[in-house]
């Protein structure tokens, strides 16, 4: 039964995704990753045919780059390769009416598909660690429709698949314990290798979950060293490859060739020393804040204290607040910490599949607490399922994006129709929770008669 609600909470989070995809089409960001991925399949990297339509580019011989990790774009290539077959598109640049289909292509396939995915390995972690089918799907809820995980899943951005891949690293370690085999850390590996060959900014996170899968067993270090560094390497071999290719050097990034954007030179490509203020604009803020977009992340520190008082779970609690720290931390250093045109704080989407983990914990055990707590997911949702249906790319200018404009457009221009595109996959939850597993014939055996 765990397994079937898994692959329907795949079906019903994709179906949720793919109801606000895409976002703004012509979101530089979003353009500089297609373009990568449009000029790998004509077997090229430079994106020169695009080069007009945005600014986030990294010039180098004469040529312009995606200033971008190639991971995200590289994973992107068959559906976007397949989608120009179907247009009748193979080479040349697509007109105004093909760019989007490819756009639609490339994040369903990729961010879209990644972040179902990550909800569902959410749902059978927390069942695996013991926690109530009812909190289960409470966690796996509260991530896919009630944070901007929501919004950021509907595009080319890599914040959700990379926190889609760190969450499914987790998963893996946690499954691991106890068992043999030399695929097992290669695989862990090649997750987080391939994580930085989309996101160098989860480097920090990645190193935390490593560290805990190296030393969360005595037993066959030195095996799962090797095997982790192979698969390591193993990932991270297109950042390599495309970086020699492009600058001539493994070890030159995009980010080095970038053009404009003068605060990227400070300090390691614009990061430099964390600044307290920050932390609190975007977690508390109107302008960039976490918490107000998603209010049902306030049960976080109930589900941090009943892990911390089970021995077998406190590593793992470290473990989540310690990828939340690095993430904190690093937006925190950044030079463009409100991250330019953005819903909420982008750059902390990342860590919150991880989260959501400590989410399942704060279940309440009383019939009034789950009231409460369905109160504040049912708010989260509208607040996310509002965001996605208008503006996951606020203009900087607006001091609360919420407000204005995504409440205003919400109200008076009648974007709440799209809203009501969450009721499905709500509906859907709503009825796995009627759903109970049937006890296995041992349990059967051990019922009062």
């Amino acid at each position: 039964m765990r397994h079937l609600k898994a692959g329907i909470i795949f079906l019903l989070t994709l179906l949720a995704f793919a109801g606000y995809t895409p976002q703004d089409v012509y979101n530089p960001q979003q353009v500089t990753r297609l373009a990568l991925t449009l000029a790998m399949t004509e077997g090229k990297l430079d994106i020169d045919d695009y080069a007009v339509l945005t600014v986030d580019l990294a010039e180098h011989e004469g040529h312009f780059y995606a200033d971008k990790p190639p991971g995200l774009s590289l994973l992107a290539v068959p559906a976007v390769a397949l989608t120009r077959h179907l247009l009748g598109a193979p080479t040349g640049v697509l007109d105004r009416e093909q760019f989007p289909l490819a756009m639609i292509a490339a994040v369903l396939s990729t961010v879209g598909l990644l972040a179902a995915l990550a909800t569902s390995v959410l749902y059978l972690l927390c069942r695996r660690l013991g926690v109530p089918d009812a909190a289960a799907l409470f966690a796996a809820a509260g991530l896919a429709l009630g944070t901007p995980f929501f919004g950021w899943s509907t595009a080319f951005f890599a914040h959700a698949a990379t926190g889609s891949l760190l969450l499914v690293a987790l998963a893996l370690t946690v499954w691991s314990q106890g068992r043999a085999g030399v695929w097992i850390p290669a695989l862990l590996g090649l997750l987080l290798g391939y994580i930085l060959t989309m996101d160098l900014v989860a480097a920090p996170a990645v190193a935390v979950i490593a560290l805990y899968y190296l030393f969360g067993e005595r037993e066959r270090l030195l095996a799962r060293l090797v095997g982790a560094s192979l698969g390591g390497v193993a990932g991270l071999l297109p950042l390599l490859v495309y970086n020699q290719v492009v600058f001539g050097s493994p070890f030159t990034l995009g980010y080095s060739q970038v053009v404009g954007f003068e605060g990227m030179k400070q300090g390691l490509f614009g990061l430099t020393i964390p600044d307290p203020a920050v932390i609190g604009e975007v977690l508390f803020g109107l302008h960039r804040g976490l918490l107000p977009l998603a209010p049902v992340l306030l049960l976080l520190p109930l589900g941090w204290l009943r892990m911390g008082q089970r021995p077998d779970l406190r590593s793992l609690a470290a473990v989540t607040l310690g990828v939340a720290l690095c993430f904190l931390l690093v937006n925190a250093s950044y030079f463009y910490w409100d991250g330019g045109s953005s819903t909420g704080p982008r750059h902390l989407v990342g860590m919150l599949p991880v989260l959501a983990v400590v989410l399942a914990f704060a279940w309440p055990r009383s019939a009034a607490g789950r009231v409460g707590a369905m109160v504040l997911l049912g708010v989260s949702v509208l607040i996310s399922a509002a965001c996605a249906a208008t503006y996951m790319f606020a203009d900087v200018r607006f001091p609360a994006p919420f407000f204005d404009p995504i409440l205003n457009v919400i109200v008076f221009e009648g974007a709440w129709v799209r809203v009501l595109n969450t009721m499905v996959p709500c509906a859907g939850f709503a009825l796995l929770a009627t759903l109970r597993e049937r006890p296995s014939g041992l349990q059967r055996d051990q019922l009062a008669a």
